[in-house]
């Protein structure tokens, strides 16, 4: 999950910056005077923006309004340490998703942030299933058939964007900007060997192929035909897994099954 936190001092931002990094987030910072709409539609994509103040001033006001109107398609939250009744509707009146309350433990926080990106993309829990695979948010888990898979936190990070996205194509810069943002990570090349990876991890443990590719743009998550999960089942449940072949879909592997 990438972050964008708008700060009303520097050491605030970078605070903030440190403890959700420590919950496994990508923050980027950006003081409160300077245009943060713009900033976030230059250097997103993101997942959720969130505005940090002392309370809720015209100042404060005024970013989430300048947010509000690039209609970036992501939950604004704004944490404050103080407001008044006429203040916090003047925040949500103005494009605010959420005022919370400073201080508030940092766990809180991103299930916070988790729960409305969630529901702002169309799911109402942290459990959301394709085929016969789940992706539990609430504890950074996946499981096929009600069987914990192992995975990586970035496999996880990659899993969450395709499932929390499903049936709507994750662009490779996409995926590089959220999981690296502005440092310097891996080219697409090394996106495309790791996605093979997960793949042949998911076939492994039982899981119905569900990963498309958009050769050259992306990767998309799509419901499998109930015959291509009842023929993953079978061939877990007789010990013969094979990996899953580099198809432009899944669609190949769906014919053979049903």
């Amino acid at each position: 999950m990438r972050i964008l936190v708008v700060a009303s001092t520097l050491p605030a931002g970078h605070r903030l910056k440190v403890a959700l990094g420590h919950e496994g987030l990508m923050v980027d910072t950006v003081a409160l005077d300077d245009d943060p709409g713009a900033v976030a539609a230059q250097t997103g994509p993101y997942d959720a923006i969130l505005i940090e103040a002392a309370g809720l001033s015209h100042a404060v006001i005024a970013g989430i309004r300048a947010v509000a109107r690039q209609r970036l398609g992501v939950p604004v939250v704004v944490l404050v340490a103080s407001a008044t009744p006429e203040s916090e509707s003047e925040a949500l009146d103005a494009g605010a998703d959420d005022v919370l309350m400073a201080p508030m433990a940092i766990t809180t926080l991103v299930v916070r942030l988790r729960a409305l990106q969630r529901r702002m993309l169309g799911h109402l829990s942290a459990w959301i299933t394709i085929g016969n695979t789940t992706l539990d948010q609430a504890k950074l888990a996946l499981t096929v058939d009600g069987r914990d898979v192992r995975i990586t936190r970035r496999e996880f990070d990659v899993l969450e964007m395709l499932f929390l996205r499903r049936g709507s194509l994750v662009t490779k810069a996409d995926f590089l900007q959220r999981l690296y943002g502005s440092d310097e990570g891996p080219d697409s090349r090394t996106l495309d060997v790791f996605i093979c990876k997960v793949r042949r991890k998911l076939a492994a443990a039982g899981a119905a192929e569900f990963i498309r590719t958009a050769w050259g743009r992306g990767y998309m998550a799509e419901e499998p035909p109930l015959s291509a999960i009842a023929a993953a089942r079978s061939r877990f449940a007789d010990g013969h897994l094979r990996r899953p072949n580099r198809l432009t879909s899944p669609a190949k592997a769906w014919a053979e099954a049903a």
